[in-house]
């Protein structure tokens, strides 16, 4: 046992000091994702904001005279000297935001209580301008129903038969499970990958370029063992690689001054010890199955960047997970993608506890034949000696 731990040391203080691997490992995760939300939701939010204040540019053509007043705003620039082809070219060409051509009948239509046609011309790839425009015009449309019930002396809820109610029973963590939870496992399991990924490459392919692999060989120390306090090192970097963004993910979450407070709340109950726990549990020998198989790849590649060509693939095969599936007997065993639907159950607090201890136990299991691969590579003399 203490030639491992020694051997941990040693690997721990060699990967420690590769700058490379701290900013890969370490601070990526813990910078890149905080930087990536905090800086998708203030730009989403700038856009919106500013598309919803920017002044329209409509064009319309025989345009009633109460429609034009509900559009008599600073908000909106109506464009009356244009022909409908011209302003249609313009819309495209996004020199014009949209066109409400009215039926020429349009008026005598609304008199006489039939339907009366527009034609909305608009972009779809400008945001907000469909929504701003159909807001005015079903204001509108309210406007003429309630002076048609008004003439005919109707109540104005005889169109709603039926009033449905909707009432939802899902509690706001189980709301959060399907929130977070269909992102979050992006995330901590892509990262604790990449985390166990570019030690496994200094620590085996690395040493073998460096030749320094055949001297280690030397040690008072059995293969496996040299091979376990590698898988170990390996292993640990990856949990560290996914806690940092977790943490960084929560941080910004927590900081962000758009988030209600009583949804902060519900955040803060969902990290409770038995969530941090429970992820622990599944973390660890995810990161272990990833350090095994790695481990395996890199044994085989004679140089770092043939390892890197072996191994970079596989990071695309990380975005496995399915949204909309639940978790269930069928899935539980099919590594990553249970590891996803798992967690947002375990958010949600709805996780079924025979299924996590399935997950946790093919966890295992894949670790450990992930280690036997891996020794079986690390005893070949073809795959250590270049």
């Amino acid at each position: 046992m203490n030639t491992i731990f020694t051997i941990i040391r040693k690997e721990l203080t060699v990967t420690l000091r590769d700058r490379k691997t701290l900013i890969t490992a370490i601070l990526l995760p813990a910078l890149a994702v905080p930087l990536i939300v905090f800086g998708v939701t203030k730009l989403s939010k700038s856009l919106i904001d500013k598309e919803r204040t920017k002044q329209l540019k409509i064009a319309m053509f025989n345009a009633p005279p109460a429609v034009e007043q509900l559009f008599k705003d600073s908000t909106v620039n109506i464009i009356r000297n244009s022909t409908l082809a011209a302003a249609r070219d313009s819309v495209g060409k996004e020199k014009f935001d949209a066109i409400l051509d009215f039926d020429p009948h349009f008026t005598a239509s609304i008199d006489s209580m039939r339907p009366a046609a527009v034609r909305f011309y608009y972009k779809s790839t400008n945001i907000m301008v469909e929504s701003r425009v159909t807001d005015r015009l079903e204001k509108y449309k309210e406007g003429v129903l309630a002076s048609r019930f008004q003439r005919l002396n109707l109540p104005q809820d005889m169109l709603t038969p039926v009033a449905i109610q909707n009432v939802d029973v899902a509690s706001t963590k189980e709301q959060m499970g399907v929130m977070l939870g269909g992102f979050i496992p992006y995330f901590f399991i892509i990262f604790c990958f990449l985390g166990c990924m570019y030690p496994a490459l200094d620590l085996i392919t690395g040493e073998k370029e460096k030749g320094t692999i055949e001297t280690l060989l030397t040690v008072p120390a059995s293969r496996f063992h040299i091979l376990l306090g590698k898988m170990i090192t390996i292993a640990i970097i990856g949990v560290c690689a996914a806690l940092m963004t977790m943490g960084g993910m929560f941080a910004v979450i927590r900081l962000s001054n758009e988030i209600p407070p009583a949804l902060l709340t519900t955040i803060n109950d969902i990290l409770s010890a038995k969530f941090i726990i429970m992820l622990f549990a599944m973390l660890i020998p995810l990161s272990f199955f990833f350090a095994g198989m790695l481990s395996a790849i890199a044994i085989r590649a004679s140089s770092f960047k043939e390892a890197q060509t072996y191994v970079s693939p596989l990071t695309f095969a990380m975005i496995a997970l399915m949204p909309g599936v639940k978790l269930s007997w069928s899935n539980v065993w099919i590594p990553i993608l249970n590891i996803a639907l798992a967690t947002k159950e375990i958010i949600a607090g709805t996780i079924n506890n025979l299924h996590y201890v399935a997950i946790v136990v093919s966890l295992v299991v894949l670790a450990l034949l992930a280690l036997l691969a891996s020794h079986r590579q690390f005893s070949n003399e073809k795959n250590i000696l270049k």
